[in-house]
């Protein structure tokens, strides 16, 4: 009886003891998952980027007296970076594109736009470490041409990620949220996008250690015009996913994709009562691709 009651005692003090080392001294394969990393954009002065941007932006509506609003837009070409400073707090880069095509259909004609720099000129651009634009200089680069609200700044601005401004672990994540502003038959749609970044984890590639990201979108629209004695206005929500990849070591991403929809409405009121109602729907699609990442 003696032996048992030792026996029970030393089993109890070797599983409080191994309970303690767990708590206190972790495995290295437990150390490793919670780990931090640094994501931030950061490609060193001299690096070149290349970027392949694909848009895609379709509304669906009708007006008050029911014809079709419908709106289809594309966007494709290529946007370059030349880094020119790479400094503890920011990134200034040379921006210039041969061409990056806009094509917009709408229901009774089609539209086109090419977007760009001139000969000889680049957009200068200061981005911070999160990857948030700066400041933008020397304007008078791009062509003067515009359709829409699409530019150059406009697709930088909506179409490519902002990184965490504090280290991260996998499984841990950080939001941002931005304003986009569409014109739309004579109404300024408003669209609050919220988006969500999580880590899944790093991977060892040949290029380095790349940063697998997921990310959800969760949209709210919005927008009012007077209409006489009524007044109409956007409401609805949405969501979407899409991922983003990450080299943690060179501090670029290679691949960022956008894909969410809204199902809204077009409503009129006069006062409290909703006098009309018509459905509305948004959607936004954009694939950007690193496209020169085996050589810079």
């Amino acid at each position: 009886m003696v032996y048992l009651s030792l026996s029970r005692q030393h089993r109890t003090g070797a599983a409080l003891l191994g309970l303690f080392l767990v708590l206190f001294f972790p495995s290295s394969s437990y150390q490793k998952q919670i780990e931090k990393t640094v994501l931030r954009f950061a490609p060193a002065a001299g690096t070149r980027l290349d970027y392949n941007i694909n848009g895609l932006v379709t509304v669906r509506g009708k007006n008050l007296f029911g014809k079709d609003l419908s709106l289809t837009a594309v966007s494709q070409g290529v946007i370059r970076f030349a880094v020119q400073t790479s400094t503890h707090d920011t990134v200034q880069v040379r921006l210039t594109s041969p061409g990056l095509g806009i094509r917009v259909q709408c229901p009774d004609k089609t539209l086109t736009e090419t977007l760009g720099t001139r000969d000889g000129k680049a957009l200068e651009v200061i981005f911070n470490r999160t990857g948030r634009i700066e400041q933008i200089r020397n304007a008078d680069a791009l062509n003067p041409g515009k359709l829409l609200n699409f530019s150059l700044p406009q697709i930088l601005s909506d179409y490519f990620p902002v990184l965490p401004a504090d280290p991260v672990s996998p499984g841990g994540g950080w939001s941002e949220s931005r304003r986009i502003t569409i014109p739309f038959q004579g109404f300024e749609l408003l669209v609050h996008l919220k988006t969500d970044y999580v880590l899944n984890e790093i991977v060892p590639l040949a290029e380095g250690r790349m940063g697998l990201i997921s990310v959800v979108f969760s949209v709210d629209v919005s927008g009012t015009q007077e209409l006489g004695d009524s007044i109409g206005l956007f409401e609805g929500r949405g969501t979407g996913t899409g991922f983003l990849n990450f080299l943690v070591g060179r501090g670029v991403f290679t691949e960022y994709k956008i894909d969410f929809m809204t199902n809204a409405r077009f409503v009129v009121k006069r006062g409290a009562e909703r006098l009309f109602e018509w459905p509305f729907a948004f959607s936004v699609f954009a694939y950007v691709t690193l496209t020169n990442k085996a050589g810079f």
